[in-house]
This record gives C-alpha cells, structure tokens and sequence, in this order.
C-alpha cells in the first residue's frame, strides 16, 4: 500500500533543497539548531578525520526522511592546524519517505537552478547528458546528474544528483504511481579547482 504525500510534506520538501542550495552555492549561513532542516538528531564526528563533522535531522513535517549535512574544515584554508579552522558545509543528502510524488525532474531543474546537458565528474571534468539511466535495471532506480547554475549569489559551484524511483509499467495494482517518484536529492560543494590538475 502506498504511502499518501500532502501537500505541506511536499512543500516542506522542495523549502528543504532551496535552503539546502543557498547555503552550498550561495555559502548562506547554517546553523544546525535553527535550521528549517529540523531538529538534531545526531551529531557524529569522522573518525580519523580532523574537524569533519555529519548532522543528521528530524523534521516535524517529514518525520521518516533521512536529512544528512556534512560540514569539514574550510578546504580553501591552507592552515595545518585543522582544529582551528572554520568548518563549511560540504554535502548534503536527503532521502524522502514517504517517497515524493508529483515532485518531478523539472520541477527541481527550475527550483535549484542547474544546467541542462552536462554534469561534472570527481575530475573536474565535463561529461554530456544528465540521464545515467536505472543501476540496477530490475529496481528501477533512476539517476540524474547536474552541475548547478553560477548565479550572481553563487560562491562555488555544487553537484547535483536526483534518484528517482521509476514505475513498473507491469504493475496492475490499482493507485500505484505511473510516474517517477522523488526518492533522494544530493548536494555537493565542488573544491576541485583547489586540487592541482595532472596531465598526461
């Protein structure tokens, strides 16, 4: 039986990954204890790894979505002393449930703001299209690949990745979705450009 989404669920979706954008690409404020993401429920240090830090959150609205934002000492500071650096927002992940429907691909294009016809790899490097198509085939599982728009607020760029759950097109169950169904957004401030480039 599928689970029913309201409206105040999707709009709380679609607040969570504007706010989720500005603070990766426009470098808007985060504080965990008043974010619109929810309240804490963890707060999880990185063993071996020097000032990184993962919130995870509950929200009132979507109380069984899975929020994960990853902070890191500001890679763009050269100080050795990592303790002393300021910790920057770096990733953000968050997995719905009950899954988004009628949340659709071009409808988070237009939110977020990204550019259509090419994504950036862990290279840096420029790769055509944004389908990368279902891994594996059998569950359906759909991914799209974005790099997000530079508007005149960006101060870095972010990569964007959509999965959405695909229909069965041999399902006959009465009320199942015939169209995809929002499953994860992820978020990635790029620091790339801060990595020296090897050629060949």
């Amino acid at each position: 039986m599928r689970q029913t989404v309201t409206d105040t669920q999707r709009d709380m979706a679609l607040r969570i990954l504007t706010t989720a954008m500005a603070i990766l690409r426009d470098d808007q404020p985060f504080d965990p204890a008043h974010a619109i993401f929810g309240r804490i429920l963890a707060a999880r240090p990185e063993r071996g790894v020097v000032g990184v830090m993962e919130y995870s959150f509950v929200n009132p609205v979507l109380p069984e979505a899975d929020i994960i934002v990853v902070l890191v000492p500001d890679p763009a500071n050269p100080s050795a002393d990592r303790t002393k650096v300021k910790q920057v927002v770096t990733h953000f992940t968050v997995r719905f449930n009950p899954l988004m429907r009628d949340i659709n691909r071009s409808t988070l294009e237009d939110l977020l703001q990204v550019d259509i016809g090419y994504w950036i790899d862990g290279n840096g490097e420029r790769r055509p299209g944004n389908d990368m198509g279902t891994v594996p085939p059998q569950v359906r599982l759909h991914h799209y690949r974005y790099r997000a728009s530079t508007l005149p607020t960006s101060r870095f760029p972010v990569d964007v990745e959509f999965a959405f759950g695909d229909p069965d097109p041999n399902d006959p169950t009465p009320g199942e979705s015939k169209t995809p169904v929002l499953m994860d957004v992820h978020l990635d401030r790029d620091y790339s450009a801060l990595r020296p480039r090897h050629h060949d």
